[in-house]
């Protein structure tokens, strides 16, 4: 991570994806899974890898994970799961640091550590 993105960590406190972002790591992901079986392979990383976060709900209906740093600093991470076609699905992520000034990009190391495990 470059020192330009803890310096505009300072004043942001929260990352997302997008389908044209400004930095090419945090571009929408797309896999070669249905959105059911994709939100069910992102809970159980979640729940087996990511051991201090928390699983808060999981919408079907609407492709949503809301997730929640459980220790240290309160961090909120929002998965969306889309529906591209039967057989594919795309992931886009809203991380967020709760409370007050910047998270010095820890939001950015989070989503790229979600997307490793993914």
């Amino acid at each position: 991570m470059s020192l330009m993105r803890t310096i505009t960590g300072i004043w942001r406190s929260s990352e997302e994806t997008s389908e044209q972002p400004k930095v090419p790591e945090l571009k929408t992901r797309y896999f070669s899974k249905n959105q059911r079986a994709m939100i069910e392979h992102v809970t159980t990383t979640i729940n087996q890898k990511f051991s201090d976060w928390d699983i808060k709900k999981v919408d079907l209906e609407r492709g949503e994970i809301i997730v929640e740093k459980k220790k240290g600093t309160p961090y909120l991470m929002i998965i969306t799961v889309f529906k591209i076609d039967p057989v594919k699905s795309a992931i886009d992520i809203l991380c967020s640091k709760q409370g007050s000034l910047g998270d010095l990009g820890q939001s950015y190391r989070y989503i790229q550590q979600f997307f490793n495990q993914i």
